[in-house]
Protein backbone atom coordinates (compact mmCIF):
# COMPACT_ATOMS: atom_id res chain seq x y z
CA UNK A 1 0.00 0.00 0.00
CA UNK A 2 1.26 3.49 -0.89
CA UNK A 3 2.12 5.30 2.39
CA UNK A 4 0.10 8.45 3.03
CA UNK A 5 1.92 11.76 3.56
CA UNK A 6 2.47 12.36 7.28
CA UNK A 7 0.89 15.82 7.06
CA UNK A 8 -2.21 14.72 5.12
CA UNK A 9 -5.01 16.29 7.15
CA UNK A 10 -6.89 17.98 4.30
CA UNK A 11 -7.32 16.40 0.86
CA UNK A 12 -8.49 18.19 -2.24
CA UNK A 13 -10.54 16.11 -4.67
CA UNK A 14 -11.15 17.01 -8.30
CA UNK A 15 -14.24 14.91 -9.03
CA UNK A 16 -15.50 13.74 -12.39
CA UNK A 17 -18.23 11.23 -13.24
CA UNK A 18 -18.80 7.74 -11.89
CA UNK A 19 -18.38 6.13 -8.49
CA UNK A 20 -14.61 6.61 -8.23
CA UNK A 21 -14.88 9.99 -6.39
CA UNK A 22 -17.31 8.57 -3.84
CA UNK A 23 -15.10 5.55 -3.10
CA UNK A 24 -12.02 7.73 -2.59
CA UNK A 25 -13.88 10.26 -0.44
CA UNK A 26 -15.36 7.56 1.80
CA UNK A 27 -11.98 5.84 2.22
CA UNK A 28 -10.25 9.15 2.99
CA UNK A 29 -12.89 10.11 5.58
CA UNK A 30 -12.44 6.72 7.27
CA UNK A 31 -8.77 7.68 7.60
CA UNK A 32 -9.80 10.92 9.33
CA UNK A 33 -8.99 13.21 6.40
CA UNK A 34 -10.92 16.43 5.74
CA UNK A 35 -12.31 16.58 2.15
CA UNK A 36 -12.41 19.69 -0.05
CA UNK A 37 -14.00 18.80 -3.38
CA UNK A 38 -13.97 20.67 -6.69
CA UNK A 39 -16.55 19.02 -8.93
CA UNK A 40 -16.53 19.24 -12.72
CA UNK A 41 -19.80 20.78 -13.87
CA UNK A 42 -22.10 18.32 -15.60
CA UNK A 43 -20.16 15.26 -14.37
CA UNK A 44 -20.48 14.94 -10.59
CA UNK A 45 -23.26 12.86 -9.08
CA UNK A 46 -25.69 14.28 -6.49
CA UNK A 47 -24.26 11.92 -3.84
CA UNK A 48 -20.86 13.69 -3.75
CA UNK A 49 -21.52 17.16 -2.20
CA UNK A 50 -23.03 15.84 1.09
CA UNK A 51 -19.90 13.72 1.68
CA UNK A 52 -17.53 16.69 1.57
CA UNK A 53 -16.47 19.23 4.18
CA UNK A 54 -16.50 21.87 1.44
CA UNK A 55 -17.74 21.57 -2.13
CA UNK A 56 -17.91 23.80 -5.19
CA UNK A 57 -18.60 23.12 -8.86
CA UNK A 58 -16.47 24.47 -11.72
CA UNK A 59 -16.59 24.25 -15.49
CA UNK A 60 -13.83 22.27 -17.18
CA UNK A 61 -10.98 24.63 -17.98
CA UNK A 62 -11.60 27.06 -15.10
CA UNK A 63 -8.17 26.48 -13.56
CA UNK A 64 -7.71 29.79 -11.77
CA UNK A 65 -11.08 29.65 -9.98
CA UNK A 66 -10.54 26.00 -9.02
CA UNK A 67 -7.10 26.73 -7.60
CA UNK A 68 -8.39 29.73 -5.66
CA UNK A 69 -11.10 27.56 -4.06
CA UNK A 70 -8.61 24.84 -3.07
CA UNK A 71 -6.05 27.34 -1.76
CA UNK A 72 -8.70 29.16 0.30
CA UNK A 73 -9.37 25.88 2.14
CA UNK A 74 -5.70 25.13 2.78
CA UNK A 75 -5.37 22.24 0.33
CA UNK A 76 -1.77 21.00 0.01
CA UNK A 77 -2.54 17.52 -1.33
CA UNK A 78 -4.87 16.72 -4.22
CA UNK A 79 -6.32 13.70 -6.02
CA UNK A 80 -7.94 13.58 -9.45
CA UNK A 81 -10.81 11.11 -9.50
CA UNK A 82 -13.66 10.12 -11.77
CA UNK A 83 -14.27 10.01 -15.47
CA UNK A 84 -13.78 13.01 -17.70
CA UNK A 85 -15.24 12.36 -21.13
CA UNK A 86 -12.72 12.59 -24.01
CA UNK A 87 -15.06 15.10 -25.67
CA UNK A 88 -14.23 17.54 -22.85
CA UNK A 89 -10.90 18.17 -24.61
CA UNK A 90 -12.91 19.86 -27.39
CA UNK A 91 -15.81 21.39 -25.49
CA UNK A 92 -14.18 22.95 -22.43
CA UNK A 93 -14.13 26.73 -22.06
CA UNK A 94 -10.54 27.46 -20.92
CA UNK A 95 -9.63 30.46 -18.80
CA UNK A 96 -6.46 32.50 -19.32
CA UNK A 97 -4.23 30.04 -17.45
CA UNK A 98 -5.67 27.05 -19.29
CA UNK A 99 -5.15 28.77 -22.66
CA UNK A 100 -1.52 29.46 -21.73
CA UNK A 101 -0.90 25.84 -20.73
CA UNK A 102 -2.68 24.35 -23.77
CA UNK A 103 -0.58 26.54 -26.07
CA UNK A 104 2.51 24.69 -24.84
CA UNK A 105 1.25 21.31 -26.06
CA UNK A 106 1.56 19.83 -29.54
CA UNK A 107 -0.72 16.90 -28.68
CA UNK A 108 -3.80 17.59 -26.57
CA UNK A 109 -4.60 14.23 -25.01
CA UNK A 110 -5.37 13.27 -21.42
CA UNK A 111 -1.74 12.54 -20.54
CA UNK A 112 -0.30 15.75 -21.94
CA UNK A 113 -3.05 17.99 -20.51
CA UNK A 114 -3.15 16.48 -17.03
CA UNK A 115 0.63 16.17 -16.99
CA UNK A 116 1.14 19.90 -17.47
CA UNK A 117 -1.72 20.61 -15.04
CA UNK A 118 0.04 18.55 -12.35
CA UNK A 119 3.25 20.49 -12.97
CA UNK A 120 1.37 23.77 -12.54
CA UNK A 121 -0.21 22.59 -9.28
CA UNK A 122 3.17 21.50 -7.93
CA UNK A 123 4.55 24.97 -8.71
CA UNK A 124 1.69 26.42 -6.65
CA UNK A 125 2.45 24.24 -3.65
CA UNK A 126 -0.13 21.47 -4.17
CA UNK A 127 1.14 17.88 -4.35
CA UNK A 128 -0.91 15.64 -6.65
CA UNK A 129 -1.18 12.16 -5.12
CA UNK A 130 -1.54 8.98 -7.21
CA UNK A 131 -5.14 8.36 -8.20
CA UNK A 132 -4.70 4.89 -6.66
CA UNK A 133 -4.32 6.33 -3.13
CA UNK A 134 -6.86 4.62 -0.83
CA UNK A 135 -7.74 2.26 -3.74
CA UNK A 136 -5.08 -0.45 -3.48
CA UNK A 137 -7.59 -3.05 -2.25
CA UNK A 138 -9.55 -2.63 -5.49
CA UNK A 139 -6.53 -3.37 -7.76
CA UNK A 140 -6.13 -7.15 -8.20
CA UNK A 141 -2.77 -8.86 -8.47
CA UNK A 142 -2.06 -11.62 -11.00
CA UNK A 143 -4.54 -14.47 -11.10
CA UNK A 144 -7.96 -15.76 -12.08
CA UNK A 145 -10.76 -13.59 -10.67
CA UNK A 146 -14.12 -14.86 -11.92
CA UNK A 147 -15.89 -17.08 -14.42
CA UNK A 148 -14.43 -20.21 -16.01
CA UNK A 149 -10.69 -20.80 -15.70
CA UNK A 150 -8.93 -19.43 -18.79
CA UNK A 151 -7.81 -22.03 -21.30
CA UNK A 152 -4.25 -22.19 -22.64
CA UNK A 153 -5.49 -20.65 -25.89
CA UNK A 154 -7.15 -17.79 -23.99
CA UNK A 155 -3.96 -17.14 -22.00
CA UNK A 156 -1.94 -16.90 -25.22
CA UNK A 157 -4.58 -14.60 -26.71
CA UNK A 158 -4.55 -12.44 -23.56
CA UNK A 159 -0.75 -12.13 -23.56
CA UNK A 160 -0.71 -11.13 -27.22
CA UNK A 161 -3.54 -8.65 -26.70
CA UNK A 162 -1.97 -7.12 -23.59
CA UNK A 163 1.32 -6.67 -25.42
CA UNK A 164 -0.38 -4.92 -28.35
CA UNK A 165 -2.58 -2.88 -26.03
CA UNK A 166 0.53 -1.64 -24.17
CA UNK A 167 1.95 -0.36 -27.47
CA UNK A 168 -1.38 1.24 -28.42
CA UNK A 169 -1.46 2.97 -25.02
CA UNK A 170 2.14 4.15 -25.40
CA UNK A 171 1.16 5.86 -28.66
CA UNK A 172 -1.74 7.62 -26.86
CA UNK A 173 -4.37 5.88 -28.99
CA UNK A 174 -6.26 4.18 -26.15
CA UNK A 175 -5.96 1.75 -23.24
CA UNK A 176 -8.13 -1.10 -24.51
CA UNK A 177 -8.51 -3.35 -27.51
CA UNK A 178 -10.42 -6.47 -28.49
CA UNK A 179 -8.41 -9.33 -29.97
CA UNK A 180 -9.10 -12.72 -31.55
CA UNK A 181 -6.05 -14.96 -31.68
CA UNK A 182 -3.26 -12.78 -33.04
CA UNK A 183 -5.66 -10.40 -34.81
CA UNK A 184 -6.99 -7.12 -33.38
CA UNK A 185 -10.74 -6.71 -33.83
CA UNK A 186 -11.06 -3.15 -32.50
CA UNK A 187 -8.95 -0.43 -30.85
CA UNK A 188 -10.46 1.88 -28.24
CA UNK A 189 -9.22 5.30 -29.48
CA UNK A 190 -11.78 8.11 -28.88
CA UNK A 191 -14.83 5.89 -28.46
CA UNK A 192 -14.05 4.48 -25.01
CA UNK A 193 -14.07 0.94 -23.63
CA UNK A 194 -17.79 0.21 -23.89
CA UNK A 195 -18.07 1.18 -27.54
CA UNK A 196 -14.84 -0.73 -28.20
CA UNK A 197 -16.53 -3.82 -26.75
CA UNK A 198 -19.50 -3.47 -29.09
CA UNK A 199 -17.38 -2.71 -32.16
CA UNK A 200 -14.99 -5.60 -31.43
CA UNK A 201 -17.63 -8.02 -30.17
CA UNK A 202 -20.70 -9.48 -31.90
CA UNK A 203 -18.41 -11.95 -33.71
CA UNK A 204 -19.03 -15.59 -34.62
CA UNK A 205 -15.84 -16.52 -32.72
CA UNK A 206 -14.71 -15.79 -29.13
CA UNK A 207 -12.78 -12.55 -28.53
CA UNK A 208 -10.86 -11.05 -25.61
CA UNK A 209 -10.94 -7.53 -24.17
CA UNK A 210 -7.49 -6.39 -22.96
CA UNK A 211 -6.99 -3.28 -20.82
CA UNK A 212 -3.62 -1.80 -19.78
CA UNK A 213 -1.69 1.29 -18.75
CA UNK A 214 0.97 2.87 -20.94
CA UNK A 215 4.70 2.43 -20.17
CA UNK A 216 5.71 5.09 -17.67
CA UNK A 217 2.02 5.71 -16.98
CA UNK A 218 1.45 8.67 -14.67
CA UNK A 219 -0.69 7.16 -11.91
CA UNK A 220 -1.80 10.60 -10.71
CA UNK A 221 -4.61 10.44 -13.26
CA UNK A 222 -6.31 8.22 -15.86
CA UNK A 223 -6.01 4.86 -14.08
CA UNK A 224 -7.71 2.03 -16.04
CA UNK A 225 -10.97 0.93 -14.41
CA UNK A 226 -13.77 -1.54 -15.01
CA UNK A 227 -17.14 -1.87 -13.31
CA UNK A 228 -20.60 -3.31 -13.74
CA UNK A 229 -21.14 -1.26 -16.90
CA UNK A 230 -18.11 -2.89 -18.51
CA UNK A 231 -19.36 -6.38 -17.72
CA UNK A 232 -22.91 -5.61 -18.90
CA UNK A 233 -21.57 -4.28 -22.20
CA UNK A 234 -19.37 -7.37 -22.54
CA UNK A 235 -22.45 -9.57 -22.11
CA UNK A 236 -24.38 -7.61 -24.75
CA UNK A 237 -21.43 -7.74 -27.18
CA UNK A 238 -20.82 -11.46 -26.70
CA UNK A 239 -17.36 -10.94 -25.18
CA UNK A 240 -16.69 -13.71 -22.66
CA UNK A 241 -13.01 -13.11 -21.80
CA UNK A 242 -11.46 -10.03 -20.16
CA UNK A 243 -7.76 -9.67 -19.32
CA UNK A 244 -6.65 -6.77 -17.10
CA UNK A 245 -3.17 -5.54 -16.32
CA UNK A 246 -2.38 -6.85 -12.85
CA UNK A 247 -1.84 -4.37 -9.99
CA UNK A 248 -2.68 -1.40 -12.21
CA UNK A 249 -6.44 -1.69 -12.91
CA UNK A 250 -9.22 -0.73 -10.50
CA UNK A 251 -12.38 -2.87 -10.24
CA UNK A 252 -15.38 -0.93 -8.93
CA UNK A 253 -18.05 -2.84 -6.98
CA UNK A 254 -15.76 -5.83 -7.10
CA UNK A 255 -18.08 -8.41 -5.53
CA UNK A 256 -20.93 -7.46 -7.86
CA UNK A 257 -18.59 -7.54 -10.87
CA UNK A 258 -17.31 -11.00 -9.97
CA UNK A 259 -20.84 -12.30 -9.40
CA UNK A 260 -22.00 -10.97 -12.77
CA UNK A 261 -19.02 -12.61 -14.49
CA UNK A 262 -19.85 -15.95 -12.83
CA UNK A 263 -23.51 -15.63 -13.84
CA UNK A 264 -22.73 -15.00 -17.51
CA UNK A 265 -19.67 -17.23 -17.84
CA UNK A 266 -17.21 -14.38 -18.44
CA UNK A 267 -13.61 -15.27 -17.69
CA UNK A 268 -11.99 -12.37 -15.85
CA UNK A 269 -8.35 -12.45 -14.86
CA UNK A 270 -5.41 -10.12 -14.20
CA UNK A 271 -2.00 -10.66 -15.79
CA UNK A 272 1.27 -8.79 -16.05
CA UNK A 273 1.99 -7.43 -19.51
CA UNK A 274 4.60 -9.70 -21.15
CA UNK A 275 8.01 -8.06 -21.54
CA UNK A 276 9.62 -7.59 -24.93
CA UNK A 277 7.70 -7.54 -28.19
CA UNK A 278 7.32 -4.68 -30.65
CA UNK A 279 8.48 -1.22 -29.60
CA UNK A 280 7.71 1.47 -32.15
CA UNK A 281 9.41 4.88 -32.07
CA UNK A 282 7.64 7.76 -30.35
CA UNK A 283 6.37 10.47 -32.73
CA UNK A 284 8.22 13.08 -30.67
CA UNK A 285 7.31 16.67 -31.52
CA UNK A 286 4.34 16.69 -33.92
CA UNK A 287 4.21 19.67 -36.26
CA UNK A 288 0.71 19.04 -37.62
CA UNK A 289 -2.30 16.75 -37.45
CA UNK A 290 -1.39 15.48 -40.94
CA UNK A 291 2.05 14.39 -39.71
CA UNK A 292 0.52 12.81 -36.59
CA UNK A 293 -2.18 10.94 -38.55
CA UNK A 294 0.37 9.51 -40.98
CA UNK A 295 2.63 8.45 -38.11
CA UNK A 296 -0.23 6.63 -36.34
CA UNK A 297 -1.27 4.97 -39.62
CA UNK A 298 2.28 3.68 -40.08
CA UNK A 299 2.44 2.49 -36.47
CA UNK A 300 -0.78 0.47 -36.58
CA UNK A 301 0.32 -1.01 -39.92
CA UNK A 302 3.52 -2.29 -38.28
CA UNK A 303 1.37 -3.78 -35.51
CA UNK A 304 -0.74 -5.59 -38.13
CA UNK A 305 -3.95 -3.72 -37.25
CA UNK A 306 -4.71 -1.48 -40.24
CA UNK A 307 -3.37 1.21 -42.57
CA UNK A 308 -5.17 4.47 -41.67
CA UNK A 309 -6.08 6.77 -38.80
CA UNK A 310 -8.09 9.95 -38.15
CA UNK A 311 -6.63 12.71 -35.95
CA UNK A 312 -8.12 16.03 -34.80
CA UNK A 313 -6.22 18.67 -32.86
CA UNK A 314 -3.59 16.19 -31.70
CA UNK A 315 -6.05 13.49 -30.57
CA UNK A 316 -6.44 10.11 -32.30
CA UNK A 317 -10.16 9.85 -33.04
CA UNK A 318 -10.27 6.46 -34.80
CA UNK A 319 -7.95 3.90 -36.36
CA UNK A 320 -8.60 1.33 -39.05
CA UNK A 321 -9.21 -2.25 -37.93
CA UNK A 322 -10.53 -5.37 -39.74
CA UNK A 323 -13.81 -3.53 -40.42
CA UNK A 324 -11.86 -1.40 -42.92
CA UNK A 325 -11.11 2.29 -43.61
CA UNK A 326 -14.72 3.19 -44.45
CA UNK A 327 -15.79 2.11 -40.97
CA UNK A 328 -12.90 4.09 -39.47
CA UNK A 329 -14.10 7.22 -41.29
CA UNK A 330 -17.72 6.57 -40.29
CA UNK A 331 -16.80 6.23 -36.61
CA UNK A 332 -14.76 9.42 -36.65
CA UNK A 333 -17.62 11.28 -38.33
CA UNK A 334 -20.12 10.01 -35.75
CA UNK A 335 -17.99 10.97 -32.74
CA UNK A 336 -17.04 14.43 -33.94
CA UNK A 337 -20.50 15.32 -35.30
CA UNK A 338 -21.73 15.17 -31.70
CA UNK A 339 -19.28 17.96 -30.85
CA UNK A 340 -19.53 20.11 -33.96
CA UNK A 341 -22.03 22.67 -32.65
CA UNK A 342 -20.38 23.01 -29.23
CA UNK A 343 -16.94 23.51 -30.75
CA UNK A 344 -18.30 26.17 -33.10
CA UNK A 345 -20.13 28.01 -30.32
CA UNK A 346 -17.01 27.98 -28.13
CA UNK A 347 -15.00 29.55 -30.94
CA UNK A 348 -17.65 32.21 -31.68
CA UNK A 349 -17.89 33.10 -27.99
CA UNK A 350 -14.12 33.47 -27.95
CA UNK A 351 -14.30 35.90 -30.83
CA UNK A 352 -17.00 37.92 -29.06
CA UNK A 353 -14.76 38.11 -26.00
CA UNK A 354 -11.85 39.13 -28.25
CA UNK A 355 -9.92 35.95 -27.65
CA UNK A 356 -7.69 35.39 -30.66
CA UNK A 357 -8.06 31.67 -31.25
CA UNK A 358 -8.05 29.49 -34.34
CA UNK A 359 -11.35 28.06 -35.60
CA UNK A 360 -12.12 24.42 -34.74
CA UNK A 361 -9.50 22.15 -36.30
CA UNK A 362 -10.74 19.76 -38.99
CA UNK A 363 -10.25 16.00 -38.83
CA UNK A 364 -7.32 14.67 -40.85
CA UNK A 365 -7.08 11.21 -42.45
CA UNK A 366 -3.60 9.68 -42.54
CA UNK A 367 -2.74 6.46 -44.34
CA UNK A 368 0.15 4.41 -45.65
CA UNK A 369 0.95 3.51 -49.24
CA UNK A 370 -0.62 0.10 -48.67
CA UNK A 371 -4.08 1.69 -48.67
CA UNK A 372 -5.51 2.54 -52.06
CA UNK A 373 -7.63 5.71 -52.00
CA UNK A 374 -10.69 4.64 -53.97
CA UNK A 375 -13.51 6.92 -55.19
CA UNK A 376 -15.69 5.46 -52.42
CA UNK A 377 -13.11 6.49 -49.81
CA UNK A 378 -12.85 9.99 -51.25
CA UNK A 379 -16.62 10.39 -51.14
CA UNK A 380 -16.72 9.15 -47.54
CA UNK A 381 -13.98 11.60 -46.52
CA UNK A 382 -15.81 14.48 -48.19
CA UNK A 383 -19.14 13.61 -46.53
CA UNK A 384 -17.43 13.41 -43.13
CA UNK A 385 -15.55 16.68 -43.61
CA UNK A 386 -12.21 14.92 -43.19
CA UNK A 387 -9.09 16.11 -44.99
CA UNK A 388 -6.69 13.66 -46.61
CA UNK A 389 -3.22 14.21 -45.15
CA UNK A 390 -1.48 13.26 -48.39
Amino acid sequence: MTPLPANLHTLGIVAGAGEYPRMVIEAAKRAGVRIICAGIRGSVGADIPPLCDAYACFRAGALEATHAFLAAHGVKHLMMTGQIRPSTLYTMWPDTLAIKLLAQLDRRNAHSIFGILCEQLELRGITVLPATTFMEDYMPGPGHLAGPEPTDAQLLEADHGLELAREIARLDIGQSLVVHGDRVMCVEAFKGTNECLHAGGHRPHPVTLCKVTKPGHDMRFDVPCIGLGTIRNAVQAGVNHIALEANRTIIFQRENVLELCHRHGITLHARPVPPGGIHLPDPGHVHSDAEHACFIAGAIEQLGIGHSAVVCDGVVIAVEDPDGPLKCISRARTYMNRLRLTRLLNWLCGLLLRRHSAPPAPMVFGHTEALAITPALRRALKRAGIRDAL
